[in-house]
């Protein structure tokens, strides 16, 4: 495959005299510093409830305050931040203050707390996890990250304290309120770091990898609370509840597998390679404390270290009264063994008039097996006529037919376990046509009891003009996977024709899927990661959702890197022995692309159409940049085959 220009070596623009700008340019410019690993991990504060942080409403920037309970400096502060609280939360920045230490309990916490009135969230950090990553040398001790998860402020609050036993009547200074101000306006902060006065931070200095007396009350329920119990608890999709000491002792060694090896929480994207609104994983130091937990006997604690129940959202529609509520037809009966069901169900709208999707939220009707959902819109009245063939509720999807069985362009929503409603970005819209079906295409998967499932799907439309929302599709048809071959590799890429902002991804391949890979080389050279799934599991695929939208400029180049396993070491493969396998519709035969949506930056539907004119004609490059036309009836124009 022909290199692309601003990726070769030996490029004969890049001059001696280019390079010695380039140097100059990179000196003069300041290097961002690298993630600091804390926004999006979920932790539970001195009342139990529940903050993801920097995500607790979409992607915020956030600060959070290392307090005391005994330091009197901290303590002094407590009124100063309560009102830096008030004006964090009316710049859009989010607010904690932190208890890190490992002689005061959650009551004692909590208790401080009430008595100093805090305003503002005073999160638990029971196994000195945010400890750890930020590494506070004082209390009081602030620290302001960006939505990026870079640290951009760390140091005091202010100056009212000259040195140890030395106030001052008044502060002169507003250091942390300045870097609040700054990073709302997404401006660099004057001062990134500032000298503390305070009591020195002695918590946490045993180095060990966890806590040496791991109980279930202070350091293992704050991790189930806030990853775990979404998922398990009764009516949900895990296949058991996690809600008891008893019930999470009776799982103590598996939870620790599981999350070890990364299956728990289900999360396949590799950390610090994009990053992403929705993300779950566990930290290093969670991961640590499950384990020793689970082999040090699983004690249960202290009561005055309980994590309070946490309050988690009702089942329901979270974005208030859909505009329409479509309902599977009739119920579909799942049975208890056998082979993964991939079935489609028409939903019919019966709107009068177009109208622009804003939100959607879906709910499974027997979440114990609905595995995950994909959505699509079908104006051809094809899939009507496949419900009509096939005697059963709905139709078999992907092994019997091509895909939803017709032309579409790109999901119009996806749901996996623990998603709840999503709503576009503000002023877009998906166009959903009138008189169009929705089709539901669901994963059902058997977990050893026969069970009914009436799904639903909910719809918020436009209350104003809003602009249509578009996809951007990248991959290739041209995959033929030899019997045997167990690191067969495929690259597709495409330059883009005009600006894009990316808000989310979606990546696909079938059960001989290994690893999936994407980066953006913009003009300048610069490489921007946008997703790396190491481990391919095609039962777990989701959207992966930018905590920032990913501007990319004319003429980036997008580079989609997939690699197959088509050996019978692949224990996935459908085929045993192997057979060679062809892209193709069937889960049976492969495939490898991902669908982008974006926000258009030009003429709207004029470059919408440019963008699926540009990402069809890289679709039918070859691997040896030649191209080829793919017959009609295997791939719809413009459009990607799940």
């Amino acid at each position: 495959m022909k290199r692309h220009p601003s990726l070769d070596r030996r490029n004969p623009r890049m001059t001696s005299a280019g390079l010695l700008a380039l140097a100059v340019l990179s000196a003069s410019q300041p290097v961002e510093p690298p993630p600091v690993g804390v926004a999006g991990l979920r932790l539970t504060d001195v009342s139990g409830a529940i903050h993801v942080l920097g995500r607790d409403d979409g992607a915020r920037p956030f600060a959070v305050v290392f307090m005391s309970t005994d330091c009197p400096i901290s303590n002094r502060y407590v009124p100063r931040l309560n009102t830096l609280a008030i004006e964090a939360r009316s710049l859009g920045v989010e607010f904690f203050g932190v208890i890190s230490d490992p002689a005061i309990d959650r009551q004692q916490a909590r208790q401080h707390a009430h008595e100093y009135a805090v305003t503002f969230p005073v999160l638990f950090d029971a196994s000195g996890t945010l400890a750890r990553r930020l590494k506070p040398e004082h209390v009081p001790e602030a620290f302001v990250v960006a939505r990026n998860d870079r640290l951009v402020y760390r140091g005091r609050i202010s100056n009212l304290f000259a040195a140890l036993g030395t106030p001052r009547r008044r502060a002169t200074t507003n250091e942390l309120g300045d870097a609040l101000a700054a990073v709302a306006g997404g401006k660099p902060v004057a001062k990134p770091r500032t000298e503390t006065v305070g009591c020195i931070f002695e918590a946490w200095s045993d180095g060990g990898d966890a806590p040496k007396d791991v109980t279930y009350h202070r350091h293992v329920a704050p991790i189930i609370n806030a990853n775990c119990v979404e998922c398990h608890r009764p009516g949900a999709v895990g296949p058991f509840p996690l809600e008891t000491y008893a019930q999470v002792k009776r799982h103590a060694k598996m939870i620790a597998q599981v999350c070890g090896q990364g299956l728990m929480p289900p999360w396949r994207a590799k950390p610090g390679h994009g990053s992403f609104l929705n993300e779950r994983r566990l930290d290093d130091r969670q991961l640590a404390v499950l384990q020793q937990w689970a082999s040090s006997g699983a004690k249960v604690g202290r009561n005055e270290d309980t994590t309070p129940k946490p309050v988690l959202k009702a089942v329901g529609w979270e974005l208030g009264e859909p505009d329409l509520v479509l309902e599977m037809p009739a119920p579909y009966e799942v049975p208890a063994d056998g082979v993964d069901i991939y079935r489609c169900f028409v939903l019919p709208t019966r709107l009068g008039e177009d109208q622009m999707l804003v939100g959607h939220q879906f709910q499974p009707g027997a979440p114990a097996v609905v595995h995950h959902a994909v959505l699509w819109l079908d104006t051809t009245g094809k899939a009507r006529a496949a419900d009509a063939k096939d005697p059963g509720p709905g139709y078999t999807a992907y092994f019997d037919s091509a895909g939803p069985g017709f032309e579409t362009t790109y999901p119009i929503a996806v749901w996996t376990p623990g998603m709840g409603a999503r709503s576009l970005p503000a002023s877009f819209g998906q166009e959903i046509k009138k008189g169009g079906d929705i089709v539901l295409e669901i994963h059902y998967h058997q977990n050893g009891k026969a069970t009914s499932d009436q799904s639903r799907f909910a719809l918020y439309f436009a209350k104003r003009p809003v602009r249509q929302i578009g996809a951007l599709f990248i991959g290739t048809y041209d995959i033929r996977i030899p019997a045997g071959e167990n690191d067969y590799r495929r690259h597709a890429w495409m330059e883009l024709p005009s600006d894009v902002t990316l808000v989310d991804c979606l990546p696909h391949m079938h059960f001989l899927g290994k690893s999936f890979k994407v980066d953006a080389t913009l003009p300048d050279g610069a490489v921007v990661p946008l997703i790396d799934i190491p481990k391919w599991d095609f039962r777990w695929q989701d959207y992966y959702v930018y905590a920032d939208p990913v501007k990319l400029p004319k003429g980036t180049r997008i580079d989609v890197r997939m690699s197959y396993d088509n050996s019978s070491a692949n224990l996935a493969n459908v085929h045993q022995p192997p057979i060679p396998v062809k892209w193709g519709w069937s889960s049976e035969d492969e495939m490898g692309d991902v669908t982008f949506t974006v926000i258009p930056t030009g003429k709207g539907l004029l470059e919408l159409l440019r963008l699926e004119a540009t990402s069809y004609d890289s679709f039918l490059r070859l691997g040896d940049g030649s191209k080829n036309r793919l017959p009609k009836d295997r791939y719809p124009k413009g459009a990607s085959g799940r």
